[in-house]
Parts: C-alpha cells; sequence; structure tokens
C-alpha cells in the first residue's frame, strides 16, 4: 500500500502484481510505447461490453451476482481458449516454417507510416494451419537510439495474421516476431491453470509458547484434519492452514512457500515448453527497414517523457507520505515472511478516507499465475468493489492500475508462463473499464523494452514512476 502526501499528498501503493489500457510516456532513454496489443489472442477491445454493465451504478452486490460474473468471466474465456489437442509435436505451429511477408514494401518509410507485415503460420511438417490461436509477441527496436515499442497482432483464426508496427521514430528499426507459444501449448496451459490448486505449497508457522510449529497451508486443502479459516466474510475469499495442535489459529505468525512437483501436462504437452521451444523468432531473416522524416505531416504520438521528469520526489519535509501494503493470500515467497500484517486489500480501501490529495495505486497478478483463474477473477472483484465505494464517497481520490510486466521465458511457463498474465490482463481490462481509473501499461512498456524479466531493471522502473507522477502532477 502507498501514500504519498502534498499537502498531504497520499498515495497508496498496493502491490498484488497485473492490469489494464493506456500509457502517458516515458523517458531520456527515448522509449515509446504503442499503445497497441502486443499478443494475438484477440485485441484491447475483446471485452466490448462489461459482462455486468448495471453492477458499477450499485455497489452493493449480493454473493449470487459476484459467481455470476465469474461464471461468465470464465464462460468467455473458455471461448478465447478453445481446446486444441494434438497427437505428436510435428503437427504444433513451427517458427522456423512459418512465413512472414511484408506488406507494400518500400525501400524508405516515412515516420509516422504503418508498415504491415502478414503471418502464415505452418506446422513442422511445413503445412499451413487451418486455425489461429497462437500465443505471439510482436516488437520493433532501435539499440543504437534505445527505442523500442510493441507490434499490434490481429488473428483471423484462420491460420493468418496480420502484424503491424506504427514507425515512430527515425533511423534504422528492427522487427522482430516471437512465437511465445503455439495454439497449442496454449490451449494446455489453460486447461492445466484449471485444473489444480496445488502448484505452490504454503508453509505456516505457528507460534506455541517459547518454540513453533509448521503446518500446511493453501487456497483449498483436501485433509481430513482441523483446519484454520482465515476468511474475509465480506467477499468470501478464504486461505487455510492445517490447526496445529495446542496452538490457536491466531497464532500464525510467518509463513513461505515453495513449487510442487506437480504438473497437469502431458510428457507431450511439457515438450512445448522447453526453453528452446518457447519465444522462437519467425522473422530472423528480416533486415531492419529504414525511417525518415520526409515532408509529408501525420499524426504521431511519440509517448516522449524527458520533459516530464523532476516534477516531483517523494519529500517528507514537503508533506509527501508513502505507504506500502502487501497483498492477502495467496502471496508467494521462498523465504520466510510475516503474515502478521497481511489482509485483503478490499479491506484496507474500505478504511481509506480518501480525497484530492490521495492516490492509490493497485497491482494485481504475477502470484495468481499458478492458480486457477477464478481465484484471481474473484479478487479482482472485492478490489473493484471497494474501489468503487471509495470513488462514491471521495470522487476526488485518485486511483491508478498498474498492469503486471512480463517475464523471464526459462521460467516454469506451467506456472508462471506470460499467457497466464495476459488473460489476467484481460480480467483487469474488463472488470475496472468503466471506473475512472488510469492505467500505468507495464505490459506493453516492458514488451517495447524486450526486458523479459519478472524484475524489470532500473531505467524500467524509473519509466513507470515518471509515468505516476504525470498522472499526479
Amino acid at each position: 500500500m502507498t501514500v504519498i502526501n502534498r499537502k498531504s499528498l497520499l498515495v497508496l501503493l498496493f502491490i498484488l502484481a497485473s492490469w489494464i489500457t493506456f500509457t502517458v510516456v516515458q523517458n531520456s532513454a527515448k522509449l515509446w510505447t504503442a499503445l497497441k496489443l502486443p499478443i494475438s489472442l484477440h485485441h484491447w477491445n475483446y471485452f466490448t461490453n462489461s459482462l455486468c454493465p448495471d453492477a458499477l451504478l450499485n455497489p452493493v452486490v449480493s454473493r449470487a451476482e459476484t459467481e455470476l460474473r465469474i461464471k461468465k468471466i470464465m464462460e468467455e474465456l473458455d471461448q478465447l481458449v478453445p481446446p486444441r489437442p494434438f497427437t505428436h509435436v510435428n503437427t504444433t505451429t513451427s517458427a522456423a516454417h512459418s512465413r512472414a511477408t511484408l506488406l507494400n514494401p518500400q525501400d524508405t518509410y516515412c515516420k509516422g507510416d504503418q508498415l504491415d507485415i502478414l503471418l502464415q503460420v505452418r506446422d513442422h511438417l511445413g503445412r499451413r494451419k487451418e486455425y489461429g490461436g497462437d500465443f505471439l509477441r510482436a516488437r520493433m527496436s532501435s539499440p543504437a537510439l534505445q527505442a523500442g515499442a510493441s507490434g499490434k497482432v490481429t488473428d483471423f483464426n484462420n491460420g493468418s495474421y496480420l502484424v503491424s508496427f506504427t514507425l515512430f521514430w527515425e533511423g534504422q528499426v528492427s522487427l522482430s516476431l516471437l512465437l511465445i507459444h503455439p495454439s497449442e501449448g496454449v490451449s494446455a496451459l489453460w486447461r492445466a491453470r484449471n485444473q489444480g490448486y496445488d502448484k505452490v505449497i504454503f508453509t505456516g508457522q505457528f507460534a506455541s509458547g517459547t518454540s513453533h510449529v509448521n503446518t500446511d497451508c493453501a487456497l483449498l486443502l483436501n485433509s481430513s484434519a482441523e483446519l484454520c479459516q482465515y476468511l474475509d466474510a465480506q467477499d468470501q475469499e478464504a486461505f487455510y492452514c492445517v490447526k496445529p495442535p495446542q496452538a490457536p489459529c491466531a497464532a500464525l505468525t510467518h509463513m513461505y512457500s515453495k513449487n510442487k512437483e506437480v504438473s497437469y501436462l502431458s510428457e507431450q504437452e511439457r515438450s512445448l515448453f522447453e526453453r528452446s521451444n518457447v519465444g522462437v523468432e519467425i522473422m530472423e531473416n528480416f533486415d531492419a527497414i529504414s525511417v525518415s522524416q520526409c515532408n509529408t505531416l501525420k499524426s504521431v504520438d511519440l509517448h516522449e517523457l524527458g520533459k516530464f521528469q523532476n516534477l516531483l520526489a517523494v519529500d517528507l519535509d514537503k508533506n509527501i507520505n508513502i505507504k506500502w501494503q502487501k497483498h492477502g493470500y495467496p502471496l508467494i515467497g521462498s523465504l520466510i515472511y510475516s503474515v502478521k500484517d497481511i489482509e485483503y486489500l478490499a479491506r484496507v480501501i474500505d478504511r481509506t478516507g480518501g480525497e484530492k490529495n490521495t492516490i492509490i495505486v493497485i497491482s494485481l497478478g504475477q502470484h495468481f499465475r499458478p492458480f486457477p483463474i477464478d481465484v484471481f477473477i474473484r479478487r479482482a472483484l472485492s478490489v473493484h468493489k471497494a474501489v468503487q465505494r471509495l470513488l462514491l464517497r471521495s470522487p476526488d481520490t485518485m486511483v491508478i492500475i498498474k498492469a503486471e510486466n512480463i517475464r523471464d521465458m526459462d521460467a516454469d511457463m506451467e506456472r508462471f508462463s506470460d499467457f497466464h498474465g495476459y488473460i489476467q490482463y484481460l480480467v483487469i481490462k474488463d472488470i475496472f473499464q468503466d471506473l475512472n481509473v488510469g492505467i500505468i501499461d507495464a505490459w506493453d512498456m516492458t514488451i517495447a523494452y524486450g526486458t523479459n524479466n519478472v524484475h524489470p531493471p532500473q531505467s524500467v522502473v524509473r519509466n513507470q514512476i515518471n509515468i505516476l507522477l504525470n498522472y499526479i502532477c
């Protein structure tokens, strides 16, 4: 949770980790973010209408209405990711055999032009694919200029894709189109994600006199032992621990977690997620293109930030105060951490008075990737309802959603693939679309930078903070 004070500029930063759409601008390193969906699985407007538009007019939502909303969102997502079973890896999408063709090629392009590429995907036997759903990532960059931007991928659902780039700057521009996962891998990940809650093991530590005792904890425990339930009664979110002998449930003090040796993927499916098969370049033989200023007038949104830097700093002498609050369960961490101050964010938001000098920043995502999507949807809905209540009582409060970022390609894909993050990205967009909130598009920024790191470098974080300061100033 984070709080900044100006007169008493209050910023509440809730770190959960994922998010929505919008971007203001970037830094001295000349980063351009294209504000275009960099993934093939449909576009930003996938959820064109709220699944429950009337719910936003009424902050009091019954338990039955919440369950119905969760069910409807999951049904929409199931349609987005249809089953794609396969009998052999050779029938899955191959980056090497797929063909990318530059449409309307030119010797020189003008800044502001749109460059389009037609991608036709094939399997490892060279046969045309007849369906879409591949998880693709498009990026253009100029390392010498320290410039990068994401591209937009349109899926025609017949094995063809349109990849579009807006040429934001002059000079030599390199293009990249990565096959992150074939559609068959996407389908396998989606099925595996929603099949079990046990991909991560939690161990709770309870105080017992002068010693401590450890027991198993989880979002769902299949145990005949007596359980401790840590329940948020208002939003019906719960976490469980096996109750230790001779210690009360309230004696839980610390927690840590580790990945469990369990997989819901077949051996054949797991082969799709070996590092050599993740993030394979499709446009390997594409030459860099030349972009000139030209003399024609074009509308180009460069998203440059240099002039906005250093407008505000965190300074207690100027009544700027920042507070941070970690999110409630599931909080993944291999190092033991205290749970004494853990609570569900909706309750923290409900205790926040809010006013024009209060800024709340919420980030949801990374820690939810290993669990079925309904866990994330329920948490996002509870936070959404809390933000709605806050804006009703204090409409001048500034609320900002910070997206989760892309992460390492050598991570455990079944648990932490960016595909899971992208699905959460769509969910957050749908749930928060009708609230008056600002967006920091870390997803787009980290694709533009090509960071592929769960903890982005300082230069990327600095740009995210710059965007936050632009909202404030």
